[in-house]
C-alpha cells in the first residue's frame, strides 16, 4: 500500500510541477490599451509631475553613452495624441524634445546605447581572434528561459509514465 501511494503521489505531483512550468513559461501580459503608456525602452517608464506646462523635457546620459529614441506620452489617445516614437538620428548624449501635439507631457521614456568607437582594421599579417559569447541567441546556450520549457515537457511526460504505469496495473489486476 505504501509504495502504490508513494508513486501514485510522485506521479500527481510530478504532473503539478510540470504543468506549473508548463503555463510559467508562457508569458501573460497585462496590456493597457494601445497608444495608452509608453514602452519602458532602457529607462523604464518616467512620470512627470501633473503639470500642463511641461511641454519641453531635456535629457542627458551618462559619459560612454548616447540617446537613441525617446517615446512621449501627452493628452490621451482618444484625442489622437498617444505616445509617439522619436528618432534620435544621430545618436546624441543630450536631447530635448516634446509631444508633436504640443500638450504637457505625463510621461516618457528612452533607448540609449554605449558610444561605439571605431574599431581600428586590422592588418593582414596581425591575427583576430572572435570572442564566443554564449549567451547570445546564436552562440549554442544561453539562459533564456527556453530550458523552462524542456524541464516542463520532461516533468510530463515522467509523470505519465509513472501514471500510467499505475493505470495498466489496476486493469490487469481487475481484468
Amino acid at each position: 500500500m505504501t509504495t502504490r501511494l508513494t508513486r501514485r503521489a510522485i506521479g500527481v505531483a510530478l504532473l503539478l510541477a510540470a504543468g506549473a512550468v508548463v503555463f510559467s513559461a508562457a508569458p501573460a501580459y497585462a496590456v493597457p490599451p494601445a497608444g495608452q503608456i509608453c514602452p519602458g525602452l532602457d529607462s523604464g517608464k518616467i512620470d512627470v509631475p501633473s503639470n500642463p506646462e511641461v511641454t519641453s523635457i531635456t535629457i542627458t546620459v551618462p559619459d560612454g553613452f548616447v540617446i537613441t529614441e525617446v517615446c512621449v506620452k501627452a493628452g490621451s489617445a482618444n484625442q489622437g495624441n498617444g505616445f509617439v516614437i522619436i528618432p534620435v538620428d544621430p545618436p546624441s548624449q543630450t536631447f530635448t524634445f516634446e509631444h508633436p501635439s504640443g500638450k504637457g507631457i505625463s510621461h516618457y521614456s528612452y533607448s540609449f546605447e554605449p558610444v561605439s568607437t571605431p574599431t581600428p582594421t586590422p592588418s593582414a599579417s596581425s591575427a583576430v581572434i572572435v570572442p564566443i559569447d554564449s549567451t547570445s541567441s546564436g552562440g549554442g546556450g544561453g539562459f533564456d528561459g527556453s530550458w523552462l520549457l524542456v524541464a516542463g515537457l520532461g516533468a510530463l511526460a515522467l509523470g505519465s509514465v509513472v501514471v500510467g504505469e499505475r493505470v495498466a496495473v489496476k486493469r490487469r489486476l481487475a481484468g
